[in-house]
């Protein structure tokens, strides 16, 4: 279904209105080509999407029949969202189911899962898992004041990879992490504290093909509980004076060394 939206009150439109300063209600919104045309190839459903007048002809042969389409005057589109949105495209998507960690307890095959806990800033969210993604990473562990995934900027600074990853409720973190490792999972805690294990020489202290990386907040990292109860916990030494890099930067460093000591990158499917 195709129809020219002029009254920008139609109740359909509601999801795209004062973008610039909220994140819509229910589901999450897509914006720009290159990212409305991955969620289109994806598996989420897809509930709208938003296209300025004269660039439906680009994104028409991507749309699911009865999914519906909008076009808008530019105009009108800049006065609907609060911005002149990226490259003339909107949508808007169904949110991807968060597992339960019980889910998570059963994979058996060697794999790394990345765990985020307090992460808040969107620009690190969207790099880290970006870098995930190209990582061979999958499966996600969001724990308690991590910032959702699903907001607007996150999904454009991932390059649309959040729609390729499983994500998990971490909510305990503390006791989840026990309950993992009596899995059989090893998990490593990045801090700063020269005791830690350095990164190099991390892999071959970890016997475990099942393994977590675990994240925390960009000013003060890890809560010292969740530190404690990883099976290991591990730091990147640093030259010239440096105490600290980017949270997102830091954490491709360590999910490149993991991937490549286990041998099972690449294993998105």
């Amino acid at each position: 279904m195709i129809e020219t939206m002029r009254d920008l009150n139609d109740p359909r439109l509601s999801p795209y209105r004062d973008l610039r300063h909220r994140e819509t209600d229910g589901g999450f919104i897509a914006e720009g080509s290159v990212v409305v045309q991955r969620l289109l190839q994806s598996d989420l459903q897809v509930q709208s999407v938003l296209i300025h007048e004269g660039r439906e002809s680009k994104y028409l042969p991507l749309i699911p029949e009865g999914v519906p389409v909008y076009l808008i005057q530019r105009e009108s589109g800049k006065e609907l969202a609060g911005y002149d949105f990226h490259r003339g495209v909107l949508a808007h998507g169904v949110s991807p189911t968060i597992h339960p960690m019980e889910v998570f307890r059963h994979e058996t095959q060697p794999s790394l899962a990345l765990a985020l806990v307090g992460l808040s800033d969107p620009e690190n969210m969207g790099s880290l898992l970006r870098s995930a993604a190209a990582l061979g990473v999958r499966d996600i562990l969001l724990g308690p004041q991590t910032i959702s995934p699903m907001t607007r900027r996150v999904i454009r600074v991932s390059m649309a990879s959040v729609f390729r990853h499983r994500f998990y409720r971490f909510d305990q973190p503390a006791d989840q992490l026990r309950d993992l490792a009596t899995a059989g999972f090893a998990s490593i805690a990045t801090i700063l504290d020269d005791t830690a294990i350095p990164l190099i020489e991390l892999p071959k202290t970890i016997p475990s093909k099942r393994r977590i990386l675990i994240v925390g907040n960009e000013a003060n990292g890890l809560p010292p509980e969740v530190a404690e109860a990883a099976t290991h916990r591990s730091t990147l030494p640093m030259k010239n004076n440096t105490d600290s890099l980017n949270v997102g930067v830091a954490s491709a460093i360590f999910l490149y060394e993991l991937t490549r000591s286990t041998g099972t990158d690449h294993v998105d499917g």
